[in-house]
């Protein structure tokens, strides 16, 4: 498994925008070193098959700019990312397929619109594809909002098929064979999770050491 502990490095890359698909990096990058046998009891089979390069890329859909960077450099900065998988065959009423002509890849690809999660962006290697048209992007994440429960009527059915997306039967989501493929990319996510709690931990340390240190000088001062 290839961790970048560093945050040193020279960082220079495009700003990520929302709807572009982006390739996952295969090298971690944290601001917090990882033991390694941390590393091995945190992820799972498959991340570390990915880390070590004997798995197919994986991709993600960008939904929100980075946040603003808070005393750091900007390749810790945050981004929230729609997970997406090649692995086709699981579509579903929450899992759409996006086919080729609309990323621009050379497979078609499985929206996760139930799966979003936060991502440092040097975490992310490169864009790739087409930028989904802001049609598919909002119904994307209108679909996933439905999904949660955040709000109470799902978008529009007929939608799917003038985009040019690809649903499963209704209420698809909730067989088991579904599940248990959304279990395992819950998984799978924490690639990208761990580095950004990671990150937040380094925040805090950073907050409490400053804060040592201004006490300290203020009771020299005195």
């Amino acid at each position: 498994m290839r961790v970048n502990l560093s945050n040193s490095q020279d960082f220079n890359m495009p700003i990520p925008q929302p709807g572009e698909i982006w390739e996952v990096n295969r090298l971690v990058q944290s601001p917090m070193k990882f033991s390694s046998a941390e590393q091995e009891t945190s992820y799972s089979s498959s991340v570390q098959r990915f880390l070590a390069g004997n798995s197919l890329p994986r991709y993600v859909m960008i939904v929100k700019e980075p946040e603003p960077p808070i005393e750091t450099e900007d390749q810790w900065l945050i981004i929230s990312v729609m997970m997406l998988s090649v692995k086709t065959e699981f579509f579903s009423d929450a899992d759409l397929l996006i086919p080729t002509g609309i990323s621009g890849l050379e497979q078609d690809l499985l929206a996760e619109t139930w799966n979003v999660v936060p991502a440092l962006i040097c975490n992310l290697l490169q864009p790739v594809g087409k930028r989904l048209s802001r049609q598919i992007y909002d119904y994307l994440l209108a679909l996933g909002d439905y999904y949660h429960g955040l709000i109470h009527e799902p978008p529009v059915l007929s939608e799917i098929q003038r985009l040019g997306l690809v649903s499963g039967s209704l209420f698809a989501a909730k067989d088991s064979i579904i599940q248990d493929f959304h279990q395992k990319e819950e998984a799978w996510s924490d690639l990208l999770i761990m580095p950004v709690a990671a990150y937040q931990t380094y925040l805090e340390s950073i907050k409490f050491t400053n804060a040592v240190l201004n006490e300290a000088l203020d009771l020299e001062q005195e």
